[in-house]
């Protein structure tokens, strides 16, 4: 189970809850890369997989594809 109360602060919309007090990604359109790979790396127990960008025009993609690599 990740930390939501780390990851959550990220991006509220992002993150959710399932009925099994997991959580879980529940909009990844919600928020940026950025948001999504801070959340990776603020994640203890590493599952959250950013992928790719969906936006390729987001700013500094270079670096945040390279800060992701370690958790695709």
């Amino acid at each position: 189970m990740l930390d939501l109360q780390r990851v959550h602060a990220v991006e509220p919309r992002m993150f959710a809850y399932n009925e099994n007090k997991q959580a879980y990604i529940a909009d990844a359109k919600a928020g940026t890369y950025a948001q999504l790979v801070q959340a990776a790396e603020s994640c203890q127990v590493s599952v959250i997989h950013p992928g790719k960008p969906r936006d390729m025009t987001e700013p500094g993609l270079d670096e945040l594809i390279e800060r992701a690599k370690p958790f695709l």
